[in-house]
């Protein structure tokens, strides 16, 4: 892996810009970068035994962060050639070069929403990588929380409305990462939403509850405390209070207590 120079990087990525409007050959040059300055010791990403690995470039933080500073600038002036671009981008199976294809989405000035959530609808699975869906659901829809609060909820709900459970959990996972987004106000939101997987929770997302019940609390302790009293009331699943004691630990000591009460009745 070569030392990374400012001057030259800044050079290469400014004559990678002139062809923002090509995609095919903006993508050529994109792999060829890339592949420059990759850590030829380390090849795929972290993922689970039942995942398929994905190759990744382990570039030098330098590389992306200009690249994504100057992308910035060219998906200001020219919004629809940055989403043809981003769609490109995508069919690449490297890990950093979808990553840019996610940033592509987060620069676009929005003016109507589907355009967005088309593509997040189309390239989001429950067998993609983690880290993507992650980055999908918080940096990918961050114009939409701030621009479309409506169309951005309605969006999550399209995953919580599935049958499987597996779509269910990545509804789930778009709204635990949409609180990483410290101009989310909407809380209230969150726990309607969540309120009916919550009551009865299912197996195969008592994790992602676990996680997004974990971000509330981060969020708001009294106010998610609050919620889970109402939900084990309600509830006649013995899976509810365990989601709740996953994430006891999180509460201040007080409300730990009082959950812990509210528990054992």
């Amino acid at each position: 892996m070569p030392a990374v120079d400012p001057k030259r990087l800044k050079f290469t990525i400014n004559e990678l810009m002139t062809f923002f409007d090509q995609p095919a050959e903006f993508l050529r040059r994109l792999q060829d970068l890339f592949s420059h300055y990759a850590n030829r010791h380390l090849h795929f990403g972290d993922e689970s035994p039942t995942r398929p690995l994905i190759p990744v470039y382990n570039l030098p933080l330098p590389i992306t962060r200009q690249l994504n500073l100057d992308l910035g600038r060219q998906c200001e002036k020219n919004p629809e050639a940055a989403l043809h671009l981003a769609d490109e981008l995508w069919k690449d199976n490297h890990m950093e070069i979808k990553q840019t294809a996610i940033h592509i989405l987060s620069d676009v000035p929005v003016t109507e929403p589907d355009s967005i959530i088309s593509r997040i609808s189309s390239w989001i699975t429950p067998k993609l990588n983690k880290k993507l869906i992650s980055q999908l659901f918080s940096t990918g829809t961050q114009k939409l929380q701030e621009n479309f609060q409506e169309e951005w909820e309605k969006f999550i709900v399209s995953f919580l409305k599935e049958e499987k459970p597996e779509m269910i959990a990545l509804g789930l996972k778009g709204l635990s990462e949409g609180l990483k987004n410290p101009n989310f106000k909407n809380l209230p939101a969150v726990f309607r939403l969540v309120s009916p997987f919550i009551r009865d929770p299912h197996p195969d997302y008592h994790q992602s509850l676990v996680q997004l019940t974990s971000r509330l609390i981060q969020r708001s302790p009294t106010e998610t405390a609050l919620f889970l009293k109402q939900m084990l009331a309600l509830s006649r699943s013995s899976a509810t209070s365990q989601v709740i004691k996953d994430c006891l630990h999180l509460f201040p000591e007080e409300l730990r207590q009082e959950l812990r009460e509210s528990i054992r009745k």
